[in-house]
């Protein structure tokens, strides 16, 4: 995710491109086939409170009862054996295609930290649309803002929630820095996202877009040890106490 917690980052919309969506939402929850979640959790709850309240006070507000959601397929049917279908307002993603189980060792240079965030990345997205955040967080500290983000994202679909939308992409917009006085590397990337969705289990829809692209230029800091890269905290100052103090 972006340097901050998804939930209090993004720009919050009070329509816009999703809207359209939520009187599908309240058909889906009467036709939609019920699913285990299959969603297993490798953290400790600690701050996903504070994520999970956001998203409840950042839901839609209705003059009418919230519908229960059940959760079905997206597309409204169970996708054929290695056909990915995107999540949609009837159901998560399917058949999204499986990440590292565990990260790669990598040399101490540039190149090898891209090929980290590259690995990272298509876990980080795979527990957006899956739940299953176990490859993400093998690529984090607690002291990573992405840390309660998995949390909530773990436990959302748990409770039989998902996410439609909300994919990541990263691109490095400077070099690699050893800092000699923090002892860590950091580097600039620019990240790249539109819209996403998040569908709770009791009808209540956080919706979000990026209206303000200035946010999206950031540090990331990282540390190296025994041939592994990890990622230990993000933000816009060169500092690392700085932004995670």
């Amino acid at each position: 995710m972006g340097p901050d917690s998804a939930l209090t980052r993004r720009a919050l919309l009070s329509g816009g491109a999703l809207f359209s969506l939520t009187g599908l939402l309240a058909a889906c929850g009467q036709q939609a086939t019920n699913e285990a979640t299959g969603s297993t959790s490798s953290a400790t709850p600690s701050e996903t409170a504070t994520a999970s309240a956001s998203a409840t006070e950042a839901s839609s507000a209705s003059a009418t009862p919230s519908p229960v959601i059940t959760r079905g397929y997206s597309g409204g049917s169970k996708a054929p054996d290695g056909e990915y279908r995107k999540a949609d307002a009837y159901g998560p993603a399917q058949n999204v295609p499986k990440p590292r189980n565990e990260p790669a060792q990598y040399p101490e240079t540039e190149e090898g930290l891209i090929h980290m965030m590259e690995d990272w990345l298509a876990a980080h997205n795979y527990g957006i649309q899956t739940g299953y955040c176990y490859p993400a967080f093998q690529y984090i500290e607690k002291t990573s803002k992405e840390y309660p983000f998995y949390q909530y994202i773990e436990e959302l679909y748990l409770r039989g929630g998902w996410v439609v939308e909300g994919l990541d992409s990263y691109q490095s917009e400077g070099n690699l820095i050893y800092d000699e006085k923090q002892k860590i590397y950091r580097m600039k990337f620019r990240r790249f996202w539109s819209v996403v969705m998040y569908i709770d289990s009791d009808g209540k829809i956080t919706k979000q877009a990026n209206t303000n692209k200035a946010n999206d230029l950031f540090n990331y800091f990282f540390k190296y040890s025994e041939g592994y890269w990890k990622i230990i905290g993000s933000g816009k100052s060169n500092s690392f106490e700085a932004n995670n103090g």
